[in-house]
């Protein structure tokens, strides 16, 4: 799952610079973002009526490339200036979620005079906007109730992998882009997570 940040620019002036951090901080604590079409908010708040606690999971064929991806040296060394731990953000085998997080302490800075306009113009460049789109799908998936923990549990622990997928699949899949899953590849990732959902259940069974 990734983070989405807003990105805008602004002048490098440090009045404008702290006004523009201390209005759009809040979007630096979005939660994860919905890239697929199929996921509006409204559909996760109906599903979340319907079932209670709903999951959303992503499935990364080929990963997009952000504007992270891209940062100039020059940006590096304001970022270490600023005391910014810019390797974290550049590290593409994190989650984009984890990238951001050091974004963040820009926010900090909005009211420095001697900081702020390099913490603004840095905040318009780098937000984890997509420069280049990958192939990624994401679905809705409804927490298991007691009755699915006991259905899917000795298929998992059995490696009985093709039912358990197609039943993990009809029960848990509750929205997003359905029509991937006619892609090998796109379900077996699906179902590699959804085996991942149960295995706290597992391990604590296993140990009883």
């Amino acid at each position: 799952m990734c983070v989405s940040i807003i990105s805008a620019t602004v002048q490098a002036d440090p009045v404008a610079a702290g006004a523009f951090l201390k209005d759009n901080a809040v979007y630096l604590m979005a939660g994860p973002a919905i890239v697929s079409a199929s996921i509006t908010p409204e559909l996760i708040n109906d599903l979340k009526v319907k079932y209670g606690r709903i999951k959303l999971i992503t499935v990364v064929v080929e990963s997009p490339v952000y504007d992270i991806d891209d940062m100039a040296f020059s940006d590096r060394v304001l970022f270490k200036q600023l005391g910014i731990d810019f390797a974290t953000i550049v590290n593409n085998e994190l989650s984009l979620e984890d990238r951001l997080k050091p974004l963040n302490e820009l926010t900090l800075l909005r009211d420095d005079k001697e900081k702020g306009a390099i913490a603004a113009e840095l905040f318009s460049k780098y937000s984890g906007k997509v420069i280049e789109e990958g192939e990624q799908y994401q679905f809705l998936i409804k927490r298991p109730d007691r009755g699915l923990i006991k259905m899917l549990l000795p298929l998992a622990e059995a490696k009985k992998i093709d039912e358990f997928a197609e039943k993990a699949a009809k029960n848990l899949i509750v929205g997003g882009d359905m029509e991937a899953l006619e892609d090998g590849i796109v379900y077996m990732g699906v179902v590699s997570q959804l085996r991942q959902m149960i295995s706290p259940a597992q391990s604590f069974l296993s140990k009883a």
